[in-house]
């Protein structure tokens, strides 16, 4: 673990950096000044404190302080205690007409665990050994610089132990401690600072980057689910491509996706699907699912008139099945990745394709058209033929003419209802 720096931090007194306490959220406040006032410390930690000195909007905000969860939960009722590893508490806040909002309350972290854990409670116990310990030890157990300063809304100054306010001004994104010994500790500290780097606009600091390299591997260790969740919050940043091209530069990708064997045409992919509005990423992991695995498939099943529907879903199942598999990933999303894909298939066989009319009315039509474009612009113009085919197509069917006359289909006749018998009188 990297010793904790016994210098003082530097602290910014609040005429001197922008973070007003105005900027912050009012639970956000309320919660620390209650921590406060039953005799706690509480600071405003981590990315919203880097945000706001950014002039970014926060999208969360963390709190740190020096009591116990059980403290914590006995302060708050509005409070869940939860984690195995790392206790936190998540403080709940009711909103009319939206998504309950939750601010993650922490206790400060030390860097070894404690000796004497008498005085704490059952629901404070966890597997890292109860480490508390103080800001400054917690401050130097975070994962980047930037990440690693804290607001004190006591006299409204800045706190930065490990020089986060450098490399804010540089436009860094530096590791905490020795690359080797923090991204063994958690190996997803190797893409978050990618994701850190591309969100920011930053430049990654020499040694992370070579520590990057060097333990490229190591990602294999990386809890599944953990990176699967930072890949959904790259895809709905808008960033999936630049944060893999990063990766892949640094030997991260193929490690954590085995599956897609051909590279060429994958992060012209992502790109594309990168600049759909919010609302379009949110709902379409499956998009990114068929472009990480598309050119893979294409190598293998070649993408053309003469492919048969059979070979191709067979060559499509493989790659894509076994990403799914690997991220947990649900047999719904599964089964759209696979559709995209072998819609361009169909899409392909251009004029011979039997069933036009009855595909290009179905739902994923339009998006397997999208794809199929864009694959034929990374490709050069190789499938310019059958894009306009489809164009084609798709104009001569929507014409006033062809809709009119869809319009105008003779109406069902009813069948006449028999005539009722008579009955018959006793």
């Amino acid at each position: 673990m990297q010793p904790v720096d016994t210098t003082k931090p530097i602290i910014v007194p609040r005429p001197d950096h922008n973070l007003s306490r105005a900027l912050v959220d009012d639970d956000a406040l309320w919660l620390m000044r209650k921590l406060r006032k039953a005799g706690f410390k509480a600071f405003l930690v981590g990315g919203a404190v880097r945000d706001i000195l950014l002039g970014n909007e926060p999208k969360d905000f963390d709190i740190g302080t020096d009591a116990t969860p059980s403290q914590i939960k006995s302060l708050f009722r509005n409070c869940r205690l939860i984690g195995r590893r790392f206790r936190l508490a998540h403080v709940y806040f009711r909103r009319k007409g939206a998504q309950d909002k939750i601010i993650e309350v922490s206790t400060f972290r030390g860097d070894r665990p404690m000796e004497d854990t008498s005085g704490l409670k059952p629901e404070d116990l966890d597997l890292s050994g109860n480490a508390f310990g103080s800001p400054a030890e917690d401050a130097w157990r975070r994962d980047f610089t930037v990440n690693a300063m804290f607001y004190d809304i006591s006299d409204f100054s800045i706190i930065d132990h490990t020089g986060g306010l450098d490399d804010l001004k540089k436009g860094v994104i530096k590791l905490i401690g020795e690359p080797d010994v923090r991204f063994t500790e958690d190996p997803v500290r190797m893409l978050r600072a990618l994701e850190f780097a591309v969100r920011l606009d930053f430049a990654i600091d020499p040694g992370t980057e070579a520590g990057i390299k060097s333990n490229a591997t190591g990602i294999l260790a990386a809890s599944q689910a953990r990176l699967r969740e930072e890949f959904r919050h790259m895809q709905q940043r808008g960033i999936m491509g630049p944060v893999l091209r990063w990766a892949h530069r640094l030997g991260l990708f193929s490690p954590l996706f085995s599956q897609a064997e051909v590279t060429d045409g994958v992060f012209e992919l992502l790109d594309h699907y990168d600049r759909g509005g919010n609302d379009k990423r949110n709902s379409m992991e499956y998009v990114y699912v068929a472009s990480l695995v598309m050119p893979t498939i294409v190598a293998s099943c070649p993408l053309g008139p003469d492919t048969g529907l059979d070979t191709a879903t067979e060559a499509v199942a493989g790659p894509t099945t076994a990403l799914c598999s690997n991220y947990q990933i649900s047999a719904h999303i599964r089964h759209k990745a696979r559709e995209l894909i072998l819609g361009c298939y169909r899409l392909a066989k251009g004029r011979s394709y039997k069933a036009k009319a009855k595909f290009s009315r179905k739902a994923e039509f339009m998006n397997s058209f999208e794809l199929l474009k864009c694959w034929n612009t990374i490709n050069d113009g190789e499938y310019d033929e059958v894009v306009q085919f489809w164009d084609g197509y798709l104009a001569e069917r929507d014409t006033p003419q062809q809709v009119q006359a869809k319009r105008r289909r003779p109406r069902r006749r009813r069948r006449p209802r028999p005539a009722s018998k008579p009955t018959s009188e006793s």
